[in-house]
């Protein structure tokens, strides 16, 4: 994908509100002790201070976004962050990127044990190829670590004559979603998502846990995301592991 094509879309696309700028992850029972982890739309931080705290002393975190004002509040971040974990070094650091393009952000193939994404993959310019790369940086048998919203059209699925009406109706709502953006209503269907991630070589994903999702879920119970109205899916929120 163009790298210009990259840059005008994620010039474009504010992320200060709204399901995906919350900082809350659903992190494997399984220890992390010694790991190297990507965190891919990382925001201001706070879930790649929470990662470095799990890989220990032993491990390093890369976060990576997009906006280059939020990796600069990361940064500035980290000593403090150090100082919560008891961390005598520096175990973690933080680079602009796109999720379509981390060799640029200077991640190499098969670096990574784990690769960690949060629930804004459905606002990405492509997630299919946000996803490739994810499996292009994770070394064999490395996971993918993710909390995607998805959708499933109209609550009930769709039969009949009604299904191309409704097809329709959903491009619709998710484009103006990612115009807002909102993350959830922008969500792919289950279909759609094991059609990335199996398509990006990965293992069919275990499912962690999942839970109902309101589109006006955001970053604060206080504040609403803006929503598309007229949206009559239903949304639940999937914590996913997917081996290489």
């Amino acid at each position: 994908m163009d790298i210009g094509l990259l840059r005008n879309y994620y010039d474009g696309l504010a992320c200060e509100s709204g399901f995906e700028s919350r900082c809350h992850m659903e992190l494997p029972e399984r220890s992390l002790v010694g790991a190297r982890i990507v965190n891919v739309g990382c925001r201001r931080g706070k879930g790649t201070y929470k990662l470095s705290e799990q890989v220990g002393a032993d491990g390093f975190v890369v976060g990576i976004d997009w906006n280059a004002a939020f990796v600069e509040v990361a940064r500035a971040g980290v000593l403090k962050a150090l100082e919560r974990s008891g961390l005598s070094r520096c175990n973690m650091a933080f680079r602009c990127g796109f999720p379509e393009d981390l060799v640029a952000a200077g991640i190499e193939e098969g670096w990574a044990d784990f690769v960690y994404l949060n629930s804004s993959l459905p606002l990405f310019a492509s997630p299919a190829r946000a996803l490739r790369e994810c499996y292009r940086v994770l070394a064999p048998g490395g996971v993918l670590l993710a909390e995607v919203p998805v959708t499933e059209p109209n609550g009930e699925g769709r039969t009949g004559d009604t299904d191309c009406a409704a097809d329709a109706n959903r491009a619709d709502v998710i484009k103006a979603a990612r115009a807002l953006p909102n993350a959830v209503q922008a969500a792919p269907t289950v279909e759609e998502l094991l059609g990335w991630l199996a398509e990006a070589g990965f293992s069919e994903p275990i499912v962690r846990s999942e839970r109902p999702l309101s589109p006006d879920e955001g970053s604060t119970p206080d504040r609403p995301a803006a929503t598309v109205p007229g949206d009559e899916a239903t949304y639940r929120l999937l914590s996913i592991e997917a081996s290489k």
